[in-house]
């Protein structure tokens, strides 16, 4: 018995050894099955943000957002079969100017001309009486302006035309105001999985935290500059869901995943993601950089368990004298061999596979070929073709002249960036006040820290930095081309909150991991605050955007939802639809965070051998053998 007590000391004394953390092979990425598994609290809140995005498509006025315009008249080129051509060789359509016109935008004499608005009933033509794109083509109207929109690869544009072409007597035949309505939807349909996408980014990386998931899924809610966005027609929300959806699949690899059909899949999506818009490049380097961690990662965990297990035998042998006689008293001192059964998931993690130590050339291979076939190949020919990544537009208006003020200039990178990400409405018509801009600014910092800090190992830190890099990434990407331009012209352009919205789901998981990390307790009460700051921040920039537009001089609110509905492209009865969906949404989303604080922290507690993984500093068949044994 004695011996038997050293045995067991010196057992545990190899197991308090300090070793590496070791996670096993993760969860295969299926996005069928993520669609199946998700929670009825993230089905609502991605049900409440599809709402509030429909809600925004109609009231912000048409043509009252960033470059639509010409994004609308990129899609009806196709669809009136005049193709893509180079930048500097095409203007605006006839039909394009004429819609101008005939929007809230400008006016006959001068269609160029932003109108600021508000836009009444009676400026609203019948919907009955308002012009279809191909009569607009035929009506005489000044001449267009540059389309630099060719500029960008027609991923974006194509999808719209097909669905566009789809609509039984569609196409050019529909009204101008319903083609716009049309292309709105189609691009909340391509934005509303983001809360989708974000929960199970976190859910993944949190190995199931429920508070992590439902706080990351609420991010988007809290950004109404998103909501704005995401409901008009811009090439960016096509991004926003091609690198979602591609950031899921790498934090999948990053959590061990390293097989040919995650590979296909992310390449897929980056491919997907590089014919939309140039800016999806600060991608490739983060799915490649996570499949370098995750082979490293593999082989050190397999030395680690390799060593742990030689350490181990060489107990046993050094205790052959006396396992003999104490073979009895561990089998219960009758000298039978304990053999009871017992399930796989107690024996511990068996550690990384062997195709997992391999170099993962095969992955990125197929990965990188698949992305070159679906996009990449766009900007290969462009700089063999044209000698540039993404040529410029010759012609194109060069943006706001500051003169040779750097300091001015730095002014409107930071501080310009941070308002157009949370909210400067219209073509920066209408502006979120400092207050919720600079609180928010300060939580999303605060929440991604908080979870750098706490995490588990410095595995997750590196994750989540690796996940950072993509906000950084395009800041930087940003910055760069604009400042070049700067320098040359002294004018300033290319400067939006909007174009980091491909970080979002990023960003999303790492604040959701964030308040997953505010302890036991606190945590659970997270969503329930997150909602409410989504909340306050539609409410306030819905109370400035809405009179702005639509309240007449002297007029009240009901004034301005009757103007409102007539320049809508649908009846009155859709609007009342959408505003009881919203209300119905939000109180469902409201009891599913109040669930979560009722329930608690875990949405599926790790299994047995995935909770041996996480080693504070123990062998993993060490571990194994002291559960066993």
């Amino acid at each position: 018995m004695l011996r038997f007590a050293v045995r067991t000391t010196a057992a545990a004394r190899a197991t308090a050894t300090p070793g590496p953390a070791v996670i096993p092979d993760g969860t295969r990425f299926r996005p069928w099955r993520i669609l199946r598994t998700a929670p009825a609290t993230i089905w609502a809140i991605t049900l409440l943000f599809t709402a509030v995005l429909a809600g925004w498509s109609v009231m912000v006025p048409q043509y009252h957002a960033p470059d639509e315009p010409n994004h609308v008249d990129a899609v009806m080129r196709l669809v009136e079969g005049k193709g893509w051509p180079h930048p500097g060789h095409v203007v605006v359509t006839r039909g394009g100017v004429g819609a101008i016109i005939a929007a809230p935008y400008g006016s006959d004499k001068r269609p160029r001309d932003l109108s600021a608005g508000p836009f009444t009933a009676a400026q609203a033509a019948p919907r009955d009486e308002r012009p279809s794109w191909e009569e607009l083509e035929r009506t005489p109207a000044p001449a267009g302006g540059i389309q630099q929109i060719v500029q960008h690869p027609p991923l974006y544009y194509w999808v719209n035309a097909v669905i566009l072409k789809a609509i039984p007597d569609g196409g050019d035949n529909l009204r101008w105001d319903e083609i716009i309505g049309i292309l709105r939807l189609v691009s909340v349909a391509m934005v509303a999985p983001l809360p989708l996408l974000a929960w199970a980014g976190a859910h993944r990386l949190s190995d199931g935290s429920r508070v992590a998931g439902t706080c990351a899924a609420l991010v988007p809610l809290a950004i109404p500059e998103l909501a704005h966005i995401g409901s008009s027609v811009n090439n960016d929300n096509l991004l926003v869901l091609t690198a979602g959806l591609a950031t899921v699949g790498i934090v999948y690899v990053l959590r061990g995943d390293t097989s040919l059909r995650t590979a296909a899949w992310t390449g897929g999506f980056l491919g997907l993601a590089l014919m939309t818009k140039s800016l999806a490049i600060v991608l490739v380097p983060m799915a490649a950089l996570a499949y370098v961690l995750a082979w490293s990662r593999a082989r050190r965990d397999a030395r680690a368990l390799r060593a742990t297990t030689a350490a181990t035998r060489a107990l046993d042998v050094g205790a052959g004298a006396g396992a003999g006689a104490d073979a009895g008293a561990a089998s219960g001192g009758d000298g039978r061999v304990d053999a009871r059964p017992f399930r796989l998931a107690d024996t511990g993690p068996a550690g990384p596979s062997a195709a997992a130590q391999r170099l993962p050339w095969r992955q990125i291979l197929l990965g990188g070929a698949i992305m070159v076939a679906l996009g990449g190949w766009w900007w290969i020919v462009n700089v063999v073709r044209w000698g540039s990544f993404q040529p410029e537009t010759p012609g194109f208006p060069l943006g706001q002249y500051l003169g040779d003020d750097w300091g001015a200039y730095r002014e409107i990178v930071i501080n310009g960036t941070i308002l157009r990400w949370w909210g400067s409405f219209g073509w920066f018509e209408v502006n979120l006040t400092t207050v919720p801009v600079r609180t928010g600014t300060a939580l999303v910092i605060f929440f991604f820290a908080l979870a750098l800090i706490r995490a588990r190992n410095w595995r997750i830190r590196v994750d989540l930095m690796l996940l950072l890099w993509v906000t950084w990434g395009l800041f930087g990407l940003m910055t760069l081309q604009s400042a070049k331009n700067f320098d040359k012209q002294f004018h300033v352009s290319g400067i939006s909150g909007r174009y980091l919205y491909a970080g979002l789901a990023s960003l999303a998981i790492g604040v959701g991991l964030g308040a997953a990390a505010t302890g036991r307790y606190l945590s659970r009460i997270m969503p329930l605050l997150f909602l409410a700051g989504a909340v306050t921040l539609q409410v306030w920039s819905i109370t400035m955007v809405f009179p702005h537009f639509w309240r007449p001089q002297g007029g009240d609110l009901g004034d301005a939802w009757d103007d409102m509905a007539a320049w809508s492209p649908w009846s009155e009865g859709t609007l009342v639809c959408i505003a009881v969906a919203v209300c119905a949404l939000a109180v469902a989303t409201l009891a599913g965070c109040l669930w979560v604080l009722v329930v608690g922290e875990r949405d599926a507690r790790p299994s047995r051998s995935a909770r041996g993984v996480v080693l504070a500093g123990a062998g993993v068949a060490t571990e194994t053998r002291g559960r066993s044994g």
